[in-house]
């Protein structure tokens, strides 16, 4: 009778062991869950602003493609019409901005140049203007697909693109579609949310001398 009590305790310790492991094992899983999900939704939000980055960068880019052949177009028609050029001022001061900012990208180098040249002689030179003018509106209206395609490439999509903006900068809004993963626990809550974000390049420095 005393083995048959001992032998019935120790069977009911041993399925109170399993139990108590499984019952720790699922809040296990239900916090891994949870944190899993708390987290992906900082990264759906750097996500976000790093695709809101990315466009703002491609568009800006746009931008002073459209300048470098509004450069080609005026030296062009200086050649026509016994007028200095533009280009060489814009390259020396390239070399000048290059020699004092060695941390700079080469990109910032070569914008920063055509920033304070056209701030300079915008001016003085009407038709350069008029050929700078042209080159915004062609970029103007490539931006928003540039854009587009750049958060199509991050998964991402455009809730807005404003081309120069109260600051002179392009603002791009994008956001991503977030969705709760329920890793294989059915009473997780359905739930999406929209996740959105702001980017904008740098300032056009050049805009105001218009």
């Amino acid at each position: 009778m005393k083995n048959r009590v001992f032998s019935v305790l120790k069977e009911e310790r041993g399925n109170m062991l399993v139990f108590s492991l499984t019952i720790f094992t699922f809040m296990l899983l239900v916090m891994f869950a949870a944190v899993y999900n708390f987290s992906t939704v900082f990264v759906g939000k750097d996500k976000a602003m790093n695709s809101a980055q990315q466009a703002s960068i491609g568009a800006i880019k746009s931008v002073y493609d459209a300048m470098e052949e509004a450069i080609l177009a005026y030296d062009a028609w200086a050649s026509v019409n016994f007028v200095p050029p533009i280009s060489p001022d814009v390259d020396e001061r390239e070399r000048a901005l290059r020699s004092a900012n060695r941390d700079w990208a080469s990109s910032e180098v070569r914008y920063t140049a055509i920033d304070q040249i056209f701030t300079e002689q915008l001016g003085s030179r009407p038709m350069l203007a008029s050929f700078v003018m042209a080159g915004l509106a062609r970029a103007k209206a490539e931006i928003p697909g540039v854009v587009a395609y750049i958060l199509g490439e991050n998964n991402a999509s455009l809730e807005y693109v404003t081309t120069f903006n109260g600051d002179d900068r392009i603002e791009v809004e994008a956001s991503i579609q977030y969705r709760v993963d329920k890793l294989g626990l059915d009473f997780f809550p359905n739930y999406s949310e929209k996740i959105v974000q702001t980017g904008e390049s740098r300032r056009i420095g050049f805009l105001r001398a218009l």
